[in-house]
């Protein structure tokens, strides 16, 4: 399924689960992390137009996916309607659950160290929502999002749950592969992110952690072998070592 017609159905459900933001009878924060925020409010840059005309090429994705917008106008009405999206997720789903996260926090089972069970539903939530692959290419089943309105949503889910935001936002590593990977590694790797699959940052030398700057790993390329070589010191994967088979 497109991720497109994910959010389609999501936001057609959105009525039905909350019909009035100010007349439920259960608390609701969508209005601390949306829309009561006029820092998400995309259009005051000047230079988002011509971001959206960018990052969308022309609009050129409209005839090959229903999900694409046709101008700026309807772009801007996607994302703001993906952030609402993001922003119920949040209220509803990943705030409610922050405090049962750091309660139970993760821990082994079977040998394995595994999240706490409501990071899993947190999970589960933004995959349903498509809300993976926010900045990649719609042809890998991406939403093809500028990196602003990624990181509206990255900010809202920090605001209720730093810890889950780590995780989440760990999604924008495929940044790295589709800038300087090859199709066939962009074929591979980016629909699983897009579909919901998490990846980690191994940083792992034993003086810098997660300190970038101090990391001397070094790569050198060979002219005569026709590849790069890469020399570095390492000790233990410091994000999402549970989950990693490495």
């Amino acid at each position: 399924m497109q991720a497109g017609t994910r959010l389609g159905e999501y936001w057609r459900s959105l009525p039905s689960r909350v019909t009035n933001l100010h007349e439920v009878s259960q608390p609701n924060f969508l209005e601390g992390f949306f829309r009561g925020c006029p820092q998400f409010n995309l259009e005051s840059s000047p230079l988002m137009q011509r971001i959206v005309e960018l990052k969308e090429n022309g609009y050129a994705d409209k005839d090959s996916f229903d999900y694409a917008p046709e101008d700026y106008a309807d772009a801007i009405d996607s994302y703001n309607r993906v952030l609402e999206v993001a922003g119920d997720i949040t209220a509803n789903t990943v705030f409610p659950n922050s405090e049962d996260v750091d309660a139970e926090g993760p821990h082994c089972e079977n040998g394995r160290v595994r999240y706490a069970s409501k990071t899993y539903e947190n999970l589960e939530a933004t995959r349903k929502a498509g809300l993976n692959g926010v900045t990649m290419p719609r042809r890998f089943g991406g939403l093809n999002f500028p990196i602003t309105a990624y990181t509206a949503i990255n900010e809202m889910i920090a605001s209720a749950d730093a810890g889950f935001e780590n995780i989440w936002s760990l999604q924008d590593c495929i940044e790295t592969l589709y800038e300087f990977g090859d199709e066939d590694q962009r074929s591979r790797f980016i629909p699983r992110v897009c579909a919901g699959e998490t990846m980690s940052m191994d940083l792992t030398e034993p003086d810098a952690g997660s300190d970038l700057q101090r990391v001397m790993l070094k790569a050198t390329y060979s002219e005569e072998d026709k590849c790069w070589s890469v020399s570095l010191k390492r000790l233990i994967l410091m994000s999402r070592v549970g989950e990693s088979e490495a």
